[in-house]
């Protein structure tokens, strides 16, 4: 179940427990993994824990045949296997061993797939594995190499968006009993394949084929989305259609929305040039975040890359950034493609953007074990994170790709 309502359902019950004059203190009823370590010197980056899986980014003279992930869990509950056993996650299929968390009632489970990644991020983006999250409601979209090999998984606000349920209501207002299998086309990151796609659960996963091949998008489609009675109750009446590098941490998104957005893979390279392809079209009524409209005011999309240096303060730069004016001290340079005033393009934009540096200097050797970071970020509303824009403002994006400086760790 997810966790937020859940969180409500057992608030609820807490409440009318309460009007009893005795009651036994309530069992835990969560089973997440809140975090996770390995010894210093293992990981790359930090590990990423979201609402379902859980990313380790291991340096690559590390025997992942002997790891031993110790994880910190929803108090009371228990996981298995172990934590601090050492398992073999080289001979895993797809590095991936699931771990089983179990609530304190024992009546709650989740599945996390722990996945280790040796492997740096692409230069090129095709989102060449789409498929749905474990509730088969939205899509989530990962890249891997021409072996197959996990390489990373784009992020977006989706999750965010389950909370609202709009996308169960428009689904069963045109589907009907076969809504489920068609929740996702409601959501504000989608994609859009050439030919008609039909869902296939391989393993507990579900994907997406065209035919008897596995389907991979033509490109990504971003619609800034109404977030109905709930989204105007905690005062977000909008979800912008957005892509990222990075993760979306689900425990922020109503009390930080904008540090939810954590930007970011680490890269190898020192980048250069930002290219790809889009197209755009505003929506008919822009709105603010109270849900008011701005007479005379359009919408606009944003499309960006940040390269920046992590430290033992800095392991993500979030949606905050923009609060800065895009400025923060940790990052190396930027691409900005000059989307500005522009409301509707005509057909598609092919774009080719420098990164612009802000004079901090490289680490060369820092560079050549993760200690940088890429973070791609595209968004069908520029200010959709303050919850401003105009519903049904489009952005379909194809054909990413980061051209690289010659480097000494090329």
């Amino acid at each position: 179940m997810n966790t937020f309502f859940k969180t409500i359902l057992v608030s609820v019950a807490t409440a009318f427990c309460a009007t009893s004059c005795i009651q036994d203190e309530a069992l835990n009823t969560e089973c997440d993994i809140l975090s996770c370590s390995l010894p210093e010197g293992y990981l790359v980056a930090a590990p990423k824990v979201d609402n379902y899986t859980v990313t380790l980014q291991i340096q690559d003279n590390v025997d992942i045949s002997k790891l031993a992930p110790e994880f910190e869990i929803t108090p009371g509950a228990t996981i298995t296997p172990a934590s601090g056993s050492v398992q073999d996650f080289l001979h895993a299929e797809n590095n991936t061993i699931n771990y089983t968390v179990t609530s304190q009632d024992g009546a709650w489970r989740k599945v996390y797939p722990v996945r280790v990644v040796q492997n740096m991020p692409p230069s090129e983006y095709f989102f060449n594995v789409p498929k749905l999250d474990p509730q088969r409601k939205y899509s989530i979209f990962d890249e891997v190499d021409t072996d197959g090999a996990f390489l990373m998984s784009w992020a977006s606000g989706n999750p965010g968006y389950v909370l609202c349920g709009v996308a169960d209501v428009e689904a069963r207002k045109k589907y009907g009993d076969s809504y489920k299998d068609h929740v996702w086309e409601f959501f504000p990151t989608r994609a859009v394949f050439n030919g008609e796609v039909s869902l296939v659960d391989r393993g507990g996963t579900t994907f997406f084929m065209v035919g008897n091949e596995p389907a991979v998008p033509e490109y990504i489609h971003l619609e800034t989305c109404s977030t109905g009675s709930f989204g105007t109750m905690v005062g977000m009446p909008i979800a912008a259609g957005n892509i990222f590098q990075g993760f979306f941490d689900i425990s922020q998104a109503i009390a930080n929305p904008r540090g939810a957005t954590k930007f970011g893979e680490p890269y190898r390279y020192v980048p250069q040039t930002f290219k790809g392809r889009y197209r755009y079209k505003a929506g008919p009524t822009f709105t603010n975040e109270k849900g008011q409209v701005e007479a005379g005011r359009q919408d606009e999309c944003s499309i960006y890359a940040l390269f920046y240096e992590t430290d033992d303060n800095v392991e993500y730069i979030d949606g905050s950034i923009h609060d800065a004016d895009f400025k923060h001290p940790n990052l190396v340079a930027i691409a900005m493609v000059d989307t500005k005033g522009q409301h509707e393009t005509n057909g598609w934009v092919e774009f080719d953007t420098p990164f612009e540096m802000t004079g901090r200097a490289v680490d060369y050797d820092k560079l050549a074990h993760g200690g940088y970071k890429i973070g791609i970020v595209i968004s069908s509303s520029a200010d959709g994170d303050y919850f401003r824009g105009a519903v049904g403002s489009t952005l379909d994006v194809a054909d990413l790709k980061i051209i690289n400086t010659n480097t000494e760790t090329e």
